[in-house]
């Protein structure tokens, strides 16, 4: 009796990108069945004409799996859940590999951590594997015997450092532990594209003390058509005033319009009168896919939110996490007020260098302007230009920015791990490329979207569960210890080395 494999392929919801990622993904897929034809084993790809473009159609797809093995195959951006609720119905004995295209053309890594999200926060248990290299078998064949040889496939990670939490690290988390508490969050639509990002309003409460609530995106949308154009206009010129570049054209098809301007900056007055309106102390916004298939894109909007310098600023940062990611928003809020008041960054673990440690982290555009040089009196090195026609159909404009503010930098996130919550953490220092560096970086990676590049302390891939790190500038790895201390809930440090042992 042969020896099976199953393949099955999720990825997008919408027509133009999967029809673009499949191009790709075929010869991968192809290499991928040569490898494991070379092993031994049979590849049966359960859906070889299309990939899986919705939770019903994985559910569907995934009832022809029979193998011995089964590998979720993601070359580009997957909706999470189009992954997590089929995986549910295998048996929870086969063994399970999310196997990520690395390539920097496509976030299939992305999409791979956002899986993971939701596949540990249920409790089914896989292997990972990240491959940028298709034809050189060599690269992940050991890896790939490995998984079907004995259902496992875990690379050696080096012992993590110890983090000793000291009296001072505990004086504060407390004093962070009693401001959250009496805090409400906001959060205007449902899960964005599918994602397990969202925490619910029990646990909001049960372990921080917060209040949720939840705002359907239609709201936003009417309050902010309702905002006058004069107001919209005011906060425009505010941000040529600070010199924030826009560039801006004329052909709505392909580029970013004085118009879609002004109505993200309707929408950021809008979240401005939300907050005062129900007394919010930090949001967070759906924007893909409902918003963006009828309005300009959010991201400048929360960019600026995110930022101190602002349109009507009082001279802080309202925290306002981009796709309606819950747990983002939280570790978000938890870092400003670890900081001291300091924005806070919102990223996708895009693309690394593991030879070198090197790590991209990029998003659509909620990272505040204050990155690009650590200023809190200009906007000066952010832009704004408009959204990939094929994602953002109304267009709109990032907060665009090439991180330049050397020093060392902490990462954080709130995760799911069998339906209970855990902290993780660990730190990095931020490399600043030359300008060829960038071009050569973001040639095949969204050069549209903000760019920020560390050199981390550990191989943060191989067990971190989201595709959205957040971070902020200094060492605060001790406190976030203290405080899951403080909240009872578990700390992971996937710290290796310390940041003065980066080369």
């Amino acid at each position: 009796m042969k020896k099976v494999v199953d393949i099955y392929i999720p990825l997008d919801a919408r027509e133009a990108p999967c029809r673009e990622v499949m191009a790709v993904a075929k010869p991968q897929i192809e290499q991928l069945k040569k490898v494991i034809k070379g092993l031994g084993w049979q590849a049966h790809v359960l859906n070889p004409q299309k990939p899986v473009s919705s939770v019903a159609e994985g559910l569907q797809v995934i009832r022809k799996a029979k193998g011995k093995r089964f590998i979720n195959f993601l070359p580009g951006w997957a909706y999470p859940d189009f992954t997590v609720s089929p995986m549910w119905q295998l048996p929870s004995e086969t063994p399970k590999l999310l196997l990520g295209s690395a390539i920097p053309d496509f976030p299939g890594a992305v999409g791979l951590l956002a899986a993971a999200s939701g596949t540990e926060q249920v409790g089914i248990r896989t292997s990972r594997l990240f491959v940028e290299e298709f034809e050189d078998h060599d690269s992940y064949a050991e890896a790939l015997k490995a998984f079907l040889s004995s259902g496992k496939y875990a690379p050696r990670y080096p012992k993590t450092i110890d983090v000793p939490v000291k009296e001072a690290n505990r004086k504060k988390a407390k004093k962070v532990k009693q401001q959250l508490a009496g805090m409400v969050y906001g959060t205007v639509g449902p899960r964005s594209m599918e994602m397990w990002n969202k925490i619910s309003e029990a646990d909001f409460l049960k372990y921080f003390g917060i209040a949720k609530l939840g705002f359907d995106g239609l709201r936003l949308a009417k309050m902010a058509e309702k905002i006058p154009v004069a107001r919209a206009k005011k906060a425009f010129d505010f941000l040529v005033a600070h010199k924030m570049r826009l560039d801006l054209g004329t052909n709505p098809a392909t580029q970013l319009t004085k118009d879609m301007v002004l109505f993200q900056m309707k929408v950021y007055c809008a979240m401005l009168d939300l907050k005062k309106e129900f007394g919010l102390n930090f949001a967070g916004v759906q924007d893909q896919l409902d918003w963006i298939e009828h309005y300009p894109a959010t991201d400048l909007t929360l960019g600026l939110l995110n930022n101190r310098l602002r349109p009507e600023g009082d001279g802080t940062t309202f925290v306002t996490a981009t796709e309606a990611d819950d747990g983002a928003a939280l570790t978000m809020q938890i870092l400003k007020l670890l900081t001291g008041g300091k924005p806070a960054g919102f990223n996708d673990l895009r693309y690394w260098q593991a030879d070198k440690m090197l790590y991209w982290f990029v998003n659509s555009g909620a990272l505040a302007p204050y990155f690009a040089y650590g200023r809190d009196d200009s906007l000066e090195g952010a832009w704004s230009e408009r959204q990939t026609p094929m994602y953002f159909k109304a267009g709109g404009g990032t907060s665009s920015v090439v991180v330049r503010k050397p020093g060392v930098v902490t990462w954080a996130r709130i995760s799911y791990r069998d339906h209970k919550l855990y902290l993780c953490g660990g730190r990095g220092k931020t490399d600043i490329p030359s300008e060829e560096e960038w071009l050569e970086r973001t040639a095949r990676c969204s050069r549209d979207w903000p760019q920020w590049y560390i050199k981390l302390c550990g191989r943060i891939e191989l067990k971190v569960n989201t595709n959205h790190p957040m971070t902020v500038f200094g060492d605060y790895l001790a406190d976030l210890k203290a405080l899951a201390q403080e909240l009872g809930i578990p700390f992971e440090c996937y710290d290796f080395m310390t940041p003065a042992e980066i080369q």
